[in-house]
């Protein structure tokens, strides 16, 4: 899959809602962002990209928020 998705891309005929779904099936996999950025040719910004399309909150679930600062 990861070979075909690089071919593709550089032939120019990826799609960006079928490259975010695919990015947010491997997340939910337990793939972490540096393996799909290595696998499928993507810096680690496109990955990030991609997940923001299809919704921060599922693909976010799992980060821990820091605490808020507050104004003393």
């Amino acid at each position: 899959m990861a070979a075909t998705i690089r071919h593709n891309r550089a032939r120019g005929r990826h799609q960006i809602h079928a490259m975010s779904e695919i990015v947010r099936e491997l997340a939910n996999l337990g793939w972490s962002n540096s393996k799909i950025s290595k696998e499928l040719g993507m810096d680690a910004d496109e990955v990030l990209r991609l997940k923001q399309i299809n919704g921060l909150a599922e693909m976010f679930a799992d980060r821990q928020f820091s605490q808020a600062w507050t104004v003393k």
